[in-house]
């Protein structure tokens, strides 16, 4: 008699079919039936306990539990390829939801981080763009946007004054300058950004990230000794 395996739950129906209720999605495929124009595909083929079964049904409940109806596999389908349904099957399949869990909370926090994250070196965003499905060239653009703006204003702010005496924003002379830098760096990133789909960090952001790289290689050098 199968057992269910990991923290999913069984039930045999009277005809003789299984009832797998699982508190995941496992992408079981149900069996698709005979059409006009195309013909009966089998659902999943499931190893379980030295037996064969195929799913002939697969549905989410409401409580968000995915249940799977089992049936002995028919001998007139061919085999093409079996999910092996054990105790490290589903040891194998929560560390991955685990692993698929942390990802969308890391990729939701980098979206709500994009101003900052973007500020950081080119390859750190690209490694995130590959580990968490996150656009690196759009946490560029969303992070030299609000600099570029400003440096916008201050460099009508500095082109007024000058002609007028009368600058546009009562800033000091410092921060006026330091708009400008502002307005060169962001805009040559949100070139580079937006015409390759490079994404390139800010100076700040850079030195920001390379000290930290630095005091952690020196804590974990001090924690070996």
């Amino acid at each position: 008699m199968p057992l269910p395996h990991g923290s999913d739950r069984a039930l045999e129906e009277r005809d003789g079919t299984w009832i797998v209720i699982a508190p995941e999605p496992k992408g079981w495929r149900a069996r698709r039936a005979r059409t006009r124009i195309s013909p009966e595909h089998p659902g999943t083929a499931v190893s379980w306990d030295g037996e064969l079964f195929e799913v002939v049904a697969a549905r989410e409940t409401a409580a968000g539990e995915a249940r799977y109806s089992l049936a002995r596999w028919p001998e007139r389908h061919t085999i093409r390829v079996i999910e092996t349904y054990d105790d490290a099957g589903e040891e194998r399949r929560r560390r991955e939801g685990l692993d698929a869990a942390r990802r969308r909370r890391r990729r939701r926090g980098l979206l709500v981080l994009s101003p900052l994250a973007g500020h950081l070196p080119g390859g750190v965003q690209e490694r995130w763009e590959r580990e968490y499905d996150v656009s690196a060239s759009g946490m560029t653009i969303v992070s030299a946007l609000p600099p570029f703006v400003f440096g916008v204003l201050c460099a009508l702010s500095l082109t007024i004054g000058g002609f007028t005496g009368i600058p546009l924003l009562p800033w000091p002379i410092g921060v006026l300058v330091g708009g400008l830098y502002l307005m060169i760096e962001s805009g040559l990133r949100l070139s580079a950004a937006w015409a390759q789909g490079r994404p390139t960090g800010s100076l700040a952001g850079t030195l920001v990230w390379e000290l930290g790289v630095r005091l952690r290689d020196l804590r974990s050098r001090e924690r070996r000794r």
